[in-house]
């Protein structure tokens, strides 16, 4: 698969260059510095997965929006941004640009999976029968644990102390049938949770 990405900050484009070179299934980098130039390099490159700024999004031609092409927004982990209705409604995912590489690995494979360039695996399908019920604070200690945080992180952020979080995780896993982190978080997937 062909990558583009377009970051007008110099360190952050070969920030996330460097992440996305690591994937195996990244054949061919594009680099855009000026979303002046985006529309052309997506015409005539024709890249699968294009990781754009708050900037850039907003470029975006309805055209470009086609099946076979995602768009990963990138945001920088120490700024607070605004989205717009346009913003979201273009992107595909959102990926900070500190993540780690495997994160952004992850992150790759699943675009490509919605492609349908791989076939899905059916461990992946979601399990027979109705999806537990969880409280709201349940789903959102879920959501932490998908993006990599600590139990000490997600007790600071929800301000609450550290054995009231692993109480969540242990009601949460046993709703769920499983006996880890990373499993909960991929039956929370499977099931359309998170």
């Amino acid at each position: 698969m062909k990558a583009l990405i377009c970051e007008s900050n110099p360190l952050i484009l070969e920030l996330v260059r460097n992440k996305v070179s690591k994937s195996r299934l990244i054949s061919e980098i594009y680099l855009c510095k000026s979303v002046k130039n985006i529309s052309n390099l997506i015409e005539t490159k024709d890249p699968q997965i294009i990781f754009i700024n708050q900037e850039a999004s907003t470029k975006i031609k309805q055209k470009q929006l086609i099946a076979s092409r995602r768009f990963v927004l990138t945001v920088e982990a120490n700024q607070m941004p605004e989205f717009s209705h346009k913003m979201l409604k273009n992107a595909d995912a959102l990926i900070q640009t500190e993540a780690t590489d495997l994160e952004f690995q992850v992150l790759i494979s699943v675009l490509k999976l919605e492609m349908g360039k791989s076939r899905l695996n059916p461990k992946l399908t979601a399990p027979k029968g109705n999806p537990p019920r969880l409280t709201p604070r349940e789903i959102q200690i879920l959501h932490y644990l998908s993006l990599g945080k600590s139990d000490q992180a997600i007790s600071k952020e929800l301000q609450v102390g550290l054995p009231t979080v692993k109480t969540h995780e242990r009601r949460i896993f046993s709703k769920l049938g499983v006996s880890n982190r990373t499993h909960g978080v991929a039956q929370a997937i499977r099931w359309k949770i998170i």
